[in-house]
């Protein structure tokens, strides 16, 4: 009966994961298809020669005068990296003030900047472009970074806030009578023992920011400021798509990632643990 219930449980996390890794496995299978076989009909599943063009294509500049790949992916690797920096300091400096600060309305403005989490990135769109232009930021890195980071920011305030609270108070109150004050105490106590928690917020800003595409589809214009997501979608047209330079893209696209993952799956999964626990 053990067996059985275990063949099940095993069966169906199999079952889970077969589908959750079938759009992967179909990118970088169609992205080793010659073309013929890409738009055969019925399609081809296993390419019977691997075709490394569009791999090729996307690391060498001088291969197509229409793509930019590296310097896309520069762009991206840039405007991510920013994003996390910025959203991290500013949400591990409102996580500790909403958690260590008690004050009339405290909570109420905790929950307001959750609140703005929900709002999607359509509506922020017009607005945000206003203050753009405005600011002069519209088509420049800097004001796609200030954008993104305004859409990162309020869940990973409140992430951070979740991860201070696991701490006791007593232990800023420990410091502080030892003749620390309050900047020591969050920079040199508190915040080390939050690692797990800045892992993980940091890994959501980067990722939001890498895979974001509306905020650069509308802010940057130039063909050598784009990012990733609105390069690789050029390679959709009105009426062809290049299959070949799209999939291969989207697997160098998704690799960062999972280095990102796998660099800090440990913090990961005790930082998941962590902010749940008080």
């Amino acid at each position: 009966m053990k067996l059985s219930k275990t063949f099940i449980l095993y069966f169906f996390v199999l079952l889970v994961l077969l589908f959750t890794l079938f759009p992967f496995l179909w990118m970088i299978i169609t992205s080793l298809k010659l073309p013929n076989e890409i738009y055969s009909s019925p399609p081809t599943i296993i390419p019977e020669v691997l075709n490394f063009d569009g791999y090729k294509t996307m690391l060498n500049p001088d291969a197509d005068p229409n793509l930019n790949f590296m310097n896309w992916f520069f762009n991206s690797t840039k405007v991510s990296l920013l994003t996390t920096l910025f959203s991290l300091i500013i949400s591990a400096l409102g996580g500790y003030g909403l958690s260590r600060f008690r004050f009339k309305g405290n909570m109420g403005i905790g929950y307001i900047i959750l609140i703005t989490q929900m709002l999607p990135g359509s509506l922020l769109i017009i607005p945000l472009y206003i203050i753009m232009k405005d600011m002069n930021l519209l088509n420049s890195h800097f004001g796609l970074i200030l954008a993104n980071t305004t859409f990162a920011l309020p869940f990973c305030t409140w992430m951070m806030k979740g991860y201070f609270d696991t701490i006791s108070p007593s232990l800023d109150e420990a410091a502080m009578v030892d003749g620390a004050n309050r900047w020591t105490v969050f920079s040199r106590i508190i915040l080390p023992l939050t690692l797990p928690g800045l892992v993980v917020t940091g890994i959501f800003a980067y990722i939001t920011s890498w895979s974001e595409f509306l905020f650069a589809y509308t802010f940057l214009n130039d063909y050598e400021k784009w990012t990733l997501s609105v390069g690789i979608a050029s390679f959709q047209g009105q009426y062809v798509v290049n299959w070949d330079y799209l999939m291969a893209g989207s697997v160098f696209t998704t690799i960062p990632i999972v280095i990102v993952f796998w660099i800090f799956q440990k913090y990961l999964i005790s930082g998941m643990t962590a902010g749940s626990v008080k």
